[in-house]
């Protein structure tokens, strides 16, 4: 799975703590930048672009569904950065992101492994967030 999306530079919104510099939009070819995404999940985000970005650097990305949400890069190495979401996007948001993605192949009437491979990591990654948020739960109380 990788999508074609590209950065845009923003204005800084004076209503904002931390104001991201840049927006990440799928497909509006040649609005900036080019990025590839190459892995999207409910948390986050692995992108590979030339775009210099450090560690804590925040930016918003636009998502189907969703609107602008906000996202940190995390680590880096070389043009690949992990970038994670503030709060994570519901599994339709996802799917909605995806389907913008380059088409899955076709097996023989059968579900493409690889696709339903990422469709059961954002499912375990949608539990694993709920189980935290929980925990959080029954830590205040």
């Amino acid at each position: 799975m990788s999508m074609v999306a590209y950065f845009q530079e923003l204005e800084p919104s004076a209503d904002r703590r931390r104001a991201p510099r840049r927006a990440l939009r799928l497909g509006v070819e040649g609005a900036g930048e080019p990025v590839t995404i190459l892995d999207l999940s409910l948390t986050g985000a692995l992108i590979e672009t030339s775009v210099p970005m450090l560690v804590g650097a925040a930016f918003e990305v636009e998502l189907p569904e969703a609107g602008r949400i906000e996202a940190e890069v995390v680590w880096n190495s070389g043009e690949y950065y992990g970038c994670q979401f503030t709060l994570p996007i519901t599994p339709a948001v996802l799917s909605a992101a995806l389907l913008q993605g380059e088409p899955q192949r076709e097996q023989t009437g059968h579900r493409d492994p690889v696709a339903e491979l990422h469709e059961l990591n954002a499912e375990v990654e949608r539990l694993s967030w709920k189980m935290d948020q929980a925990i959080r739960r029954l830590k205040t109380k």
